[in-house]
């Protein structure tokens, strides 16, 4: 596939994916929304092999504990087939200060691959760890003279797909 100009670029974080399986009412779901626009080509999703192998663990078992196989095979089938693959150096996965300051090591590789692919957004219900690295006001994370903006679900749904 290749990576189309005019898209925008982001890294989704297993959370949303999770939460699209979990939500109750996909026509008021953030996520599904985001899921929609991944599969209309309206954003470009990079993924690693480690992003890609935690999706499919992940999804897969919390579909066959709700109940919901089909519907996590899906998703996953979707974001699979939709996304860039990357092979990204380990920039944060290495990095000892910013894994202190993320607090969960098995989150810098959304971090790795968003740096790799200079994307515009990381988008992430993972407020314990991921969403945390952003300041509060600007909704920003600065690394290496680059800045990335991250945001939930519902946030990159009225401030980017509106």
């Amino acid at each position: 596939m290749s990576e189309m100009s005019g898209r925008i670029r982001v890294v989704l974080d297993t959370s949303v994916l999770i939460s699209a399986l979990k939500t109750k009412n996909p026509k008021l779901s953030p996520a599904w929304r985001i899921l929609k626009a991944l599969r209309t080509g309206n954003i470009t999703n990079f993924i690693s092999k480690e992003i890609s192998k935690e999706m499919q663990e992940k999804v897969l078992s919390i579909g066959d504990e709700i109940g919901r196989p089909n519907i996590a095979n899906y998703i996953l089938t979707l974001v699979l087939s939709k996304s860039v693959f990357v092979r990204p150096r380990r920039k944060f996965s290495d990095n000892p200060e910013f894994l202190k300051k993320l607090g969960d090591p098995n989150d810098a590789k959304f971090f790795d691959v968003a740096y790799a692919k200079k994307v515009e957004y990381i988008v992430s219900e993972n407020t314990k760890h991921i969403v945390q690295m952003r300041d509060k006001t600007t909704k920003n994370y600065h690394f290496d003279g680059r800045k990335i903006k991250i945001l939930r679900a519902g946030e990159f749904v009225r401030e980017v797909l509106r």
